[in-house]
């Protein structure tokens, strides 16, 4: 036997179990998910960690032997997650779907399969001793007929709740003014993970037909199940960055939506102006956004606040424009003909002559020396 406890897709199985419930810890401690869709997503992805774990007990390359060490039970209890995660999924959606949707007693009909494939599992596992049942995993003989039967339609029941939320899905998304609240990125992966089941369903459809008619199909079960592994593990790491850059944007969406509720303090716009007009620094071509805010007197974050709200634009911004004020008052000038455009963009504040000229052109639609010229002759 290897010694090895874990292989590279022992450890696939592994992690994805672990990312799993990584997004089950962060949507349990975030305090803006506290819905009823939250909820149902954390119990999504609880399941979706038990499935990666029924797996790696299942069929790990010798982790499988260290748990059969500690007993046999252990092998089939997250057999029932088979039954959980598309349910969750569906209930999620229309959670997320329907801004009035409760949990009615109506809903607990979604775990009939489930309780009915426990007393599958009952009768023709956890019933027999103990003795017989450590027999059946070291042989892979609980694999029979009737247990990849069972199985195969715990997948074909879920395969036909994936295919019915996708098209749930694509009719809510064709409306002209859709009023669900899921976010835009949800639903190409509840399509991705429907395709993923559907390869699962094709794996069971595989074993039944060995069951029946036999067929060297060894090297076909494991290419489509170590391919599911792995197209678990990207799904999962994929969802992870988007929910996270979702939820980043939100909270930055919240933050400037408070922000722009509380008053522009004149007194800053006041101290800002003069600093402008009558002290000119925006001339210093190495004044930073710290600097200002020093020589001014005004916290960095107030400055930024005051810049953004009360002049619409950030900070470069807002210094060009009077950098491009000065620049043009010296080109029209008489008394500057004989400086460069070169001498006449440093005086200006700019400390780059690309930049310069870009911003130059965007504002007057012309170069500084076609500019020039235009102001010589009309002078």
């Amino acid at each position: 036997m290897d010694k090895t406890l874990f292989n590279l897709h022992d450890l696939i199985l592994l992690l994805s179990a672990f990312e799993s419930l990584a997004i089950v810890a962060f949507l349990a401690l975030n305090k803006s998910t506290k819905t009823i869709a939250s909820f149902l997503l954390i119990g999504f992805f609880t399941i979706r960690a038990s499935l990666s774990l029924h797996e790696l007990i299942l069929w790990g390359s010798t982790f499988r032997y260290w748990v059969l060490d500690l007993s046999p039970n252990i092998f089939f209890i997250f057999n029932v997650s088979y039954l959980l995660d598309a349910p969750l999924l569906y209930l999620y959606s229309q959670a997320s779907l329907n801004k009035d949707f409760k949990l009615q007693r109506q809903h607990l009909l979604h775990l009939i399969p489930a309780v009915l494939f426990i007393g599958f599992l009952s009768l023709t596992f956890y019933s027999l001793p103990l003795a017989s049942k450590t027999e059946l995993i070291k042989n892979y003989t609980f694999a029979d007929f009737n247990f990849v039967t069972a199985e195969f339609v715990a997948k074909s029941i879920r395969l036909g709740y994936m295919l019915w939320l996708v098209v749930l899905l694509k009719r809510y998304f064709a409306q002209q003014q859709p009023s669900f609240v899921m976010p835009v990125w949800v639903s190409p992966l509840i399509q991705v993970y429907a395709g993923i089941v559907a390869w699962e369903w094709l794996l069971g459809c595989i074993k039944v037909y060995h069951s029946i008619w036999g067929l060297d199909y060894y090297d076909v079960v494991e290419i489509i199940g170590l391919t599911d592994y792995y197209l678990i593990f990207a799904l999962t790491n994929v969802a992870i960055y988007l929910m996270v850059t979702h939820m980043a944007k939100t909270e930055a969406h919240k933050r400037r939506q408070q922000s722009q509720k509380e008053p522009i303090n004149m007194d800053y716009v006041g101290k800002l102006e003069q600093a402008m007009e009558q002290d000119k620094l925006f001339l210093n071509p190495n004044l930073s956004f710290e600097r200002l805010a020093e020589k001014l007197d005004i916290p960095v974050k107030d400055l930024s606040a005051t810049i953004n709200r009360h002049y619409q634009v950030n900070f470069y911004e807002y210094i060009n424009h009077y950098r491009i004020q000065e620049a043009k008052r010296l080109l029209e000038d008489p008394k500057q003909s004989h400086r460069s455009i070169t001498d006449i963009f440093y005086d200006a504040g700019f400390n780059s002559k690309s930049v310069y000229n870009t911003l130059f052109k965007k504002k007057f639609n012309m170069t500084p020396s076609q500019f020039r010229k235009k102001s010589a002759a009309s002078g």
